[in-house]
């Protein structure tokens, strides 16, 4: 055709009726007289175009447009101007005239498919083509006008519309809207109307880069509705997603009102909730409001209360919700907190007993010997007295049980229960109350004639007889003196001395005797309480616990009592209705008073410990009943490892743990991990004890590549009996975790965690590797997964992963000492020694998994050596068919498509080679290819 068309197209097929084909006949006859004028009337509009252009200045006009100036009229500036810079400067387009047209992604054209089998058709064929289109444009002004249906379908022939073919009606529904005109762009006729929707289209299919001008459509009667102009500049509507800085609080919620039918809708349950969780160093990550923040700021008390920590959102706040980092802390600080535990841990480690546990590489830690091991902190502890008052505390402590279960050179080779051996605790006891009952200016204070008989009660308080006698005679009081040296004498002098207090009471003569005087007397009579004329006598008014006891002990019981009798004298005192004694209180200010099960000394439990056997040792191991802060556990789990070596053991196994892994924490938070892996290995459970000491380990161990072992960790290794693989696999752990995968995969092989070395090596450090060609390296790494024997360990996935690698770096390790060989023959023996492994690797190189694009380049690379390595076998082996065996390379190997293309060429010049240098169809025998 003249457009360079078929002339088979359907369209062309003539009706086989005569109406229709004389029809058919009008039609094609004002087809070929559109086409004749086609060519005059581009012809004319290029020469006006020109004209047009020689008159305009296009500085000028680009200017006014990219000011806001539109020209939509039908003047001649308009019609006849280059409408590129038009589009350039006011439109904003990025597309240049020497850009291919662009296309649109649905093309509806009724010749666009015709349009595109037009391989080789010349350019100016294509645009007198579609200027053709339009060569009704041009019609002279006496010709009526076209119809509705016919102007609009020229106007819409290249919208996106997928009914291309529109009548009148369908105009409102294009693409754009041009129902309302817009006010910044004014229109002047039909005229212009007509062409700007035309241009429209046209920057869509960049018809005004290739030279195409549209005629104007004169003005007819035909009354076009009012349109809105054409936007050049089409941007996109953002809708930014406003977010609100406020939370409301869960009462103004209207979720509030639900609260009761929430187990319908979990996500109303558990909108708000938090999980919370302790992290290293009692770190603990909880949410909170920004208003309790400024408030936690604004608090200038010396420790942050727990109440506004855990402060929830109020009614009232509507602040942002935001994540608050919160380290928990000794509640008293930690100041010699090392100078005054590591010695008492060393002491502990010396004298303990490290078990092995079948089926556990983990040793499991028992105290050794009890009453050795209360010597020994006894003696570390007199080292620290006079620190601090924790310090002074845990002697008091340290001698109480030296007291109770120590080692004594008077008890050597008695029995325990012997009355000799009640006795000589009993004074131990008595020995152990005057030392800690005693004042440092007790001794020294100066009296007066006033005073003497008040110094000589507290003197006699702690147990100073001595003393109070000698102060009696100094001030002539011989009788006082004489009463005052029989006490504890007997049963004999408390009969005598409490028939006489009564005959005081009875004759009113007490009334004259001073009531320090009476007090005396009534320590020697051996009478706690007493009826008298200054009312009603109690000796242990006023005393503290400590002093009860010793009263009980010294001057109330029998002299031949056992501790327990006058500890139970001491239990009826203050747990009586009428009790007349202090209760056991702990010594520490501010203890304790509300709880549900009162809060006693923990010399008072050591002491009914010593009574009662099998007295609750989870109340004496807890830490407020020696100290203000509940997070130091020093004490505590000291004493029960020393109670466990003295025999008493029924404490249970949830309290042991949890106390162990406690003072493990504080010991952590410390710097002394390494002492806290000595702590969780004194753990019962074996499946808690490793867990504990594994997590431990990962938190706390050095990774570098320079130093093999820091002094923490080969403490735990040498010292405490840590197998050294936990060690290499907690710093696996932390190398893998701060993405160090070389040292990673270095210490899981270490640590024999073949499985997950495999898949480090082949995720991170493999395809690395292989491309930047450390063989030697990976090699290294790789052979550790072979065991003496030569056999592969069995991990997942080996054969299709690590084993490819191997098998590579070993054939080019083989190759490589091909390339050193100079006999011939040794040379083609060791090819041929190489073909069975080629062969095989040729086969799996496909299996290898490629999860990015990094692997993908990996295996690229190794198929383009196994390529290579193949053509030398051809070379080397002329015997071989190598047209074959290049064929089946090719087929195996996925090699890139630039690589694959150059094999494939040089396989068909092989190809080529041999069908010229055989006869053809000559019959002979094919040699065996190579299995590949």
């Amino acid at each position: 055709s003249k457009y360079g068309l078929g002339d088979s197209d359907e369209e062309d097929e003539l009706p086989t009726d005569p109406k229709k084909a004389k029809i058919a006949t009008l039609e094609a006859q004002q087809r070929a007289n559109a086409e004749k004028m086609t060519l005059n009337s581009l012809r004319q509009a290029q020469k006006i175009s020109e004209d047009a252009a020689r008159n305009l200045d296009p500085k000028a006009l680009v200017a006014g447009v990219a000011s806001g100036f539109r020209p939509m009229d039908d003047t001649a500036e308009f019609l006849l101007m280059d409408k590129t810079q038009f589009f350039q400067a006011g439109g904003n387009s990025d597309f240049s005239m020497f850009d291919p047209p662009r296309q649109r992604p649905t093309i509806t054209s009724p010749t666009a498919v015709l349009a595109q089998e037009m391989v080789g058709n010349e350019a100016h064929k294509m645009q007198l083509m579609k200027s053709s289109f339009f060569v009704e444009d041009n019609a002279p002004e006496d010709e009526p006008m076209e119809t509705t249906g016919r102007l609009l379908r020229h106007r819409k022939f290249f919208n996106v519309e997928p009914l291309v073919w529109k009548d009148g009606a369908s105009e409102s529904s294009s693409q754009y809207d041009f129902e309302h005109p817009s006010p910044a762009l004014p229109i002047s006729s039909s005229v212009s109307e007509a062409s700007l929707m035309c241009d429209a289209h046209y920057e869509e299919t960049s018809s005004m880069a290739t030279g195409s001008i549209v005629a104007a459509v004169k003005e007819t009667k035909f009354e076009m509705p009012v349109t809105k102009a054409f936007k050049f500049v089409c941007k996109p509507k953002v809708a930014p997603i406003k977010l609100r800085a406020t939370t409301v609080p869960l009462p103004r919620s209207i979720a509030y009102e639900m609260r009761d039918n929430w187990i319908a809708d979990l996500g109303f349950y558990k909108g708000r909730s938090f999980k919370l969780s302790f992290g290293p160093q009692n770190s603990l990550v909880l949410p909170s409001t920004y208003n309790n923040m400024q408030n936690l700021k604004e608090f200038t008390g010396p420790s942050l209360p727990v109440s506004m920590v855990f402060a929830p959102r109020s009614a009232t706040d509507l602040s942002p919700s935001v994540m608050q980092l919160v380290e928990f802390n000794m509640v008293k600080g930690n100041e010699g907190f090392r100078e005054s535990i590591i010695p008492h841990l060393e002491v502990q480690l010396n004298d303990c007993l490290s078990v092995n546990v079948e089926g556990s590489e983990c040793p499991c830690i028992h105290p050794d010997s009890g009453t050795k091991l209360v010597s020994k902190h006894f003696s570390e502890s007199l080292k620290q007295r006079n620190a601090g008052l924790k310090e002074d505390y845990s002697v008091s402590v340290w001698s109480l049980l030296f007291a109770l279960w120590g080692d004594h050179d008077e008890l050597v080779d008695l029995e325990k229960n012997s009355h000799y051996m009640v006795m000589c605790r009993r004074n131990l006891l008595s020995e152990w109350l005057e030392n800690t009952l005693l004042g440092k200016d007790l001794l020294s204070k100066k009296v007066s004639t006033h005073s003497y008989l008040e110094h000589m009660l507290d003197l006699l308080s702690c147990h100073r007889v001595n003393e109070a006698c000698e102060l009696a005679f100094s001030y002539d009081d011989a009788n006082l003196a004489l009463v005052l040296s029989q006490l504890s004498s007997g049963a004999v002098f408390r009969l005598l001395m409490e028939e006489q207090l009564f005959a005081w009471q009875q004759s009113k003569s007490d009334k004259y005797i001073d009531l320090e005087r009476l007090k005396m007397y009534m320590l020697a009579a051996g009478a706690p309480m007493m009826q008298s004329s200054h009312g009603a006598i109690n000796l242990l008014e006023n005393k503290n616990w400590l002093t009860a006891l010793a009263l009980q002990l010294w001057y109330f019981t029998a002299p031949t009592s056992s501790i327990t009798d006058a500890l139970n004298a001491y239990n009826d005192a203050f747990q009586a209705e009428e009790c007349y004694a202090e209760p056991p209180k702990p010594s520490y200010r501010d203890a304790p008073t509300d709880t549900k099960k009162p809060v006693y000394d923990l010399r008072y439990h050591l002491l009914q410990l010593h009574s009662k056997r099998m007295h609750s040792l989870e109340e004496t191991l807890n830490p407020i009943t020696h100290t203000a802060d509940a997070m130091d556990f020093r004490l505590s789990w000291l004493l029960l490892q020393t109670l466990r070596a003295l025999g008493y053991r029924h404490c249970s196994p949830l309290t042991e743990a949890r106390l162990s892994v406690d003072f493990a924490s504080q010991l952590e938070n410390e710097g002394l991990w390494q002492w806290g892996i000595f702590v969780l290995l004194h753990i019962k459970q074996q499946t808690q004890r490793e867990r504990a000491v594994q997590q431990m380990l990962q938190r706390n161990v050095s990774v570098s590549a320079k130093v093999a072992l820091y002094a923490e960790e080969r403490f735990i290794v040498e010292e405490l009996g840590i197998p050294m693989s936990w060690v290499d696999y907690a710093k696996a752990v932390k190398a893998g975790a701060s993405g160090k995968h070389h040292l990673q995969a270095k210490y899981l092989l270490k640590a024999k965690h073949f499985a997950t070395a495999h898949d480090v090596i082949f995720q991170h450090i493999a395809p690395d590797a292989i491309i930047n060609g450390k063989m030697k390296y990976l090699h290294s790494l790789l052979i550790q997964f072979e065991d003496t024997e030569g056999s592969s360990i069995r991990v997942p996935n080996w054969a299709n992963q690590g084993q490819i690698f191997l098998d590579f770096i070993d054939i080019s390790a083989k190759f490589k000492q091909i390339r050193s060989v100079t006999n011939i023959a040794d040379i083609n023996a060791r090819w041929e020694n190489l073909k069975p492994q080629l062969s095989e690797l040729c086969s799996r190189i496909s299996l290898l998994p490629c999860p990015t694009s990094k692997h993908r380049l990996c295996q690229s690379e190794i198929s383009q050596s196994l390529s290579c390595l193949v053509h030398g076998m051809c070379i080397v082996c002329p015997e071989m068919e190598s047209s074959t065996v290049l064929k089946v390379a090719l087929e195996r190997l996925p090699l890139p498509q630039e690589f694959a293309s150059k094999e494939l060429r040089i396989w068909l010049e092989e190809l080529l080679d041999k069908i010229q240098n055989e006869p053809p169809f000559s019959e002979r025998q094919q040699p065996t290819m190579m299995e590949i």
